[in-house]
């Protein structure tokens, strides 16, 4: 009897020494990716990383990562295996002797491993590590790191035999989602969540995939952009800002390279009473000048906080490219946005021949690439339209047509600065 009360005790004690590994590395896991979503104040994660090996930790997310998922599978099976000698121990003390125990054992010790499972090593640290992150990591992030070292061998050999399984199904290791990815985290939280409506999860996305722009992808091309050059006389400016609808214009010598400026329409409404009064120099506002890398979300941060609408795009050299515009970029997150000045045409049309569209040259090339399902390897340029004019050389006449990326092109449409529609065959 002394005998199976201390193996009950031994057994006892394993299986809460095994819930509580499983609840830090789950308490770690929740607090590190709420640092991903940006959870946690500058303050918090600056006292977080002034120690090494957690700062160690959240710098190799991917590798973090699949620590926690190796080490709570380890967890996860030793509990089950702990619990049903345990079980069976406590027959032994209680002398269950006529109750068919073999299948009674695995229901008993099957039914605790869930419920201990779930409620004491999930739900409990899930909840702790989302009240209070910071607090969560520090005292747990060592048995992290203990798990990071114990089975780094582990991990290395499982990885090479995990890219031999991928690469039979034509994968590769870079497929794989990062439990940690905040990417993946958000996606769970737009499918999972009732209260967001479909038009909310669209823009979770858009708010995701925005991560890999640059203002390259949204750029208008310096070609196709209306500016008012101070070197041509007003009455012609004001014309052609007439028949262009816009609000802002680039105040120039003759080019964007020489861009002074931004002009308000509204500016020269309320500052003067006559066109040859105008002074535009008196009236320009500031811009701001992106480098043509410059991710979308910093030309967004930038443009908010200094009040700008529109900034120019230069490339290495100081040359300027394009401008972008803010509602460029906040069409990245809501879709496109149009006013009683738009066309209604939409940029990609879907003719009825199969693999037949009509694709407006203006056509940013990632959306391009989406709804074609192409890759467009070439970083010189943003739009349908300048892609075409790349690989030509030269601005084409219409009924021109060249074959590129596996897509026939006829030109439909143009004038002498731009590409204006094309007819588009998928072969």
């Amino acid at each position: 009897m002394s005998g199976n009360l201390f193996n009950l005790l031994s057994l006892l004690l394993a299986v809460a020494t095994v819930l509580f590994l499983h609840a830090c590395l789950v308490m770690c896991e929740i607090g590190l990716v709420k640092i991903r979503y940006g959870g946690i104040n500058n303050e918090s994660l600056s006292l977080l990383r002034k120690r090494r090996r957690l700062a160690a930790l959240i710098d190799s997310a991917d590798l973090t990562g699949r620590v926690v998922r190796f080490s709570k599978t380890i967890c996860t099976v030793g509990l089950a295996l702990l619990l049903v000698p345990l079980v069976r121990a406590g027959f032994n003390i209680w002398n269950f002797a006529n109750v068919p125990k073999q299948w009674l054992l695995l229901v008993i010790s099957f039914g605790l491993a869930v419920l201990i499972h779930f409620f004491v090593a999930e739900i409990l640290p899930r909840g702790l590590a989302i009240k209070d992150p910071v607090r969560s990591i520090l005292l747990s992030y060592r048995v992290l790191f203990a798990f990071k070292l114990i089975s780094f061998p582990a991990l290395f050999f499982f990885r090479r035999c995990k890219a031999l399984l991928f690469r039979y199904f034509g994968l590769s290791l870079n497929d794989e989602l990062n439990p940690l990815d905040l990417d993946v985290q958000i996606r769970a939280l737009g499918e999972d969540s009732s209260v967001l409506s479909p038009i909310a999860r669209r823009i979770v996305d858009r708010a995701i995939q925005m991560q890999e722009l640059t203002v390259h992808d949204v750029l208008l091309p310096r070609n196709m952009v209306l500016i008012y050059d101070l070197k041509e006389d007003i009455s012609k400016n004001l014309n052609r800002m007439k028949l262009a609808g816009h609000t802002r214009f680039p105040i120039c010598n003759s080019n964007l390279d020489e861009c002074l400026g931004i002009i308000h329409i509204k500016d020269i409404f309320r500052g003067f009473d006559n066109d040859a009064a105008i002074n535009p120099s008196l009236i320009k506002r500031k811009t701001a000048v992106f480098e043509v890398e410059t991710p979308l979300e910093e030309a967004l941060q930038r443009m908010l906080r200094a009040k700008l609408h529109m900034a120019l795009v230069a490339d290495q050299f100081g040359g300027v490219l394009g401008v972008v515009t803010l509602e460029s970029i906040l069409e990245q997150l809501v879709g496109n946005i149009q006013d009683e000045f738009d066309s209604e045409e939409a940029l990609i049309l879907e003719l009825r021949t199969p693999g037949t569209y009509s694709i407006s040259g203006s056509t940013p090339l990632h959306d391009l690439e989406a709804k074609l399902n192409v890759k467009i390897d070439n970083d010189e340029v943003s739009t349908f339209g300048g892609l075409i004019t790349h690989e030509l050389g030269c601005i084409p006449k219409l009924g021109e047509q060249l074959t590129t990326y596996g897509l026939e092109i006829k030109i439909t449409d143009a004038d002498d600065r731009r590409i204006i529609s094309t007819y588009v065959r998928q072969i």
